[in-house]
């Protein structure tokens, strides 16, 4: 065994970044705690620690070096573990013929073109190149730590550069840097400003390339093949990824220069989805590291529907989606260049909008027209119907209020068009009525804990069929605060028979909303269970709604923020709130 390379491959690799790209990790004092990956478990038990380079799991005792989780986690030998982490730490393994190398291939082709790239950018025939890298306020250092290049216009400069270095042209055009058959082969890149786009593990995959002068398309790309494959890359993640992790959210913009201007604006968690398609990989690959991505894309970006289409898409799978809503015609390059870009963005990004808001937004024109606004609305109602229930609740007072609807029918539409999804066979969509878990991984058993008068409100109404009755949604909605319940209440008022929500609830091995009930039922009975319980829950919930409404009018007054407006209805809230307390 090479011990030189395995000590080499412990200095170059960080356990947490590595096990960060499977596990999400929140930190825990001096470690990071997660979701073992190695058995099912709703509380995280498992533990890195950077400090040490270790983990250890608490629920099924497994642990030990990156070398170990790699071994556990793929299935490999040790050889072929150190292999693969050689691989991702650049270091040349010793052969047992005792001679050290690397092979050619595609890969290699890469890192040469690369090389001849920079090479170039820096020689006297990147001067036009150069000076479309300054228009864009791209500095020579700012050029280098991007890895930028340029490709010239000749037809076989890359060619010649490859034969030179003794790279057969078959690994060359499996890499995509060269195109063409038989005697006619030349450079796929000419006359263009070079991109590098990096895998996950850093490794080079592909290039981008940017049209500077003269006729053709304005961007081409690799093609997908061996190395690369644009549904499972993002430009810049491997920079990325790591302030991610840190500020618990990803940014989300279309192109190279976007992204990197982002990062030197002081936005490093931005990456580029080299297009407005976007697919589930994607999704998953952002939802290693944070549940929330912030969607920048320039306002008047071509094929709108799609690119929404393409939100819900990564909605769907799990992630929180926010649409920073740009200025008209500028895009995230265009606004963090501008003097007090960083600050305006910076604004913008606070006023992210939920997905199906924006929706709503792009649709305001058809929704104002009195022959297409059925149609949108339907289009709107459908793509809300294909989240998650959860995801989706949360938004519906919203949304009701955005399409001109009254809360029940809007409660309506959404059961008939989740139930109309399902019909059509769709895969992924949850089945109508469901509740998904509330997630709060700092809570026991992953769900954040609900007030007890929460849960006993939906105890109440799951027994209790004339009360079912009586309760609007927007009633519901308004006395409780916790999303879980308010989700489990709109289940149970949807109109569904508490067994077929039992049943569907125990199909989707959900696990959350009987709880809940249970621990309303609970409570309920330490109360002794009496005929006014439900005028006492009531009660003690419109008591929790006023404070929680006092102490948000409060703030406002001690920042000076209060309207006079405001500033009545803290006082009358002040002197209920103190009647009730005596």
């Amino acid at each position: 065994m090479d011990r030189d390379a395995v000590r080499t491959i412990k200095d170059r690799i960080d356990i947490v970044e590595l096990i960060g790209e499977s596990v999400q990790l929140r930190r825990a004092g001096k470690s990071f705690r997660g979701l073992c990956p190695f058995h099912a478990e709703k509380t995280p038990s498992f533990y890195v620690s950077s400090e040490r380079q270790t983990y250890h799991c608490f629920g099924c005792g497994r642990g030990g070096d990156l070398f170990s989780f790699v071994m556990e986690k793929e299935g490999m030998t040790f050889p072929e573990a150190l292999a693969l982490l050689a691989d991702r730490a650049g270091v040349t393994l010793e052969r047992p013929d005792g001679r050290r190398g690397r092979s050619k291939g595609p890969a290699d082709a890469m890192e040469k073109a690369l090389a001849f790239f920079r090479r170039s950018l820096a020689g006297p025939q990147g001067e036009s190149a150069r000076r479309y890298l300054e228009r864009r306020s791209i500095s020579v250092a700012d050029a280098a730590t991007f890895e930028l290049g340029w490709a010239p216009p000749s037809w076989d400069s890359l060619k010649r550069e490859l034969d030179a270095s003794g790279i057969p042209a078959g690994d060359a055009m499996a890499a995509g840097l060269l195109a063409g058959e038989g005697t006619r082969v030349y450079d796929r890149f000419r006359g263009r400003v070079i991109f590098p786009i990096r895998d996950l593990q850093g490794r080079l995959v592909a290039f981008g390339g940017r049209l500077v002068d003269g006729e053709g398309a304005k961007y081409i790309n690799s093609p997908e093949g061996e190395l690369y494959s644009k549904r499972r890359t993002l430009y810049l993640l491997n920079a990325a990824k790591s302030p991610i992790r840190e500020k618990g959210r990803s940014i989300l913009v279309e192109g190279y220069m976007d992204a990197i201007k982002l990062h030197m604006a002081g936005f490093p968690e931005a990456v580029a989805s080299l297009g407005t398609a976007l697919a589930g990989e994607q999704a998953d690959l952002l939802k290693r590291f944070a549940d929330q991505c912030l969607i920048c894309y320039d306002s008047d970006a071509a094929g709108q529907e799609a690119t929404i289409r393409g939100m819900y898409t990564l909605q769907k799978s799990g992630l929180d989606i926010r649409v920073v809503v740009l200025p008209k015609g500028k895009d995230p390059d265009d606004v963090v260049s501008a003097p007090g870009g960083r600050e305006h963005f910076l604004g913008l990004i606070k006023g992210a909008e939920p997905l199906p808001l924006f929706h709503i937004r792009v649709k305001s024109e058809e929704l104002s027209d009195e022959g297409r606004k059925t149609t949108a609305r339907r289009e709107i109602i459908e793509s809300l119907a294909g989240l998650p229930p959860l995801e989706a609740n949360r938004h519906i007072t919203q949304v009701a209020q955005g399409l001109g609807l009254l809360l029940p029918e809007m409660v309506d539409l959404l059961r008939e068009a989740r139930r109309s999804l399902g019909r059509a066979g769709k895969k992924g969509i949850p089945g109508p009525g469901s509740v998904y878990i509330y997630e709060d991984r700092g809570a026991p058993g992953g769900c954040k804990p609900v007030d007890p008068w929460e849960a006993s409100f939906c105890y109440l109404l799951w027994t209790d069929e004339r009360k079912r009755a009586e309760v609007e949604p927007a009633r519901a909605l308004a006395l409780l605060s916790e999303e879980g319940a308010k989700a489990v209440a709109l289940s149970i008022l949807s109109g569904d028979s508490t067994e077929e929500l039992r049943s569907r609830w125990a199909e989707a091995g959900d696990d959350y909303p009987m709880r809940l009930i249970s621990t309303g039922w609970g409570h309920c009975a330490k109360n002794g269970e009496r005929e006014d319980m439900w005028d006492i829950v009531l009660s003690a919930l419109g008591t929790m709604r006023s404070r929680d409404r006092f102490n948000a009018l409060r703030e406002r007054h001690a920042r000076g923020e209060a309207s006079p407006e405001e500033m009545r209805e803290y006082l009358e809230l002040a002197r209920k709130l103190k009647r009730r307390d005596r």
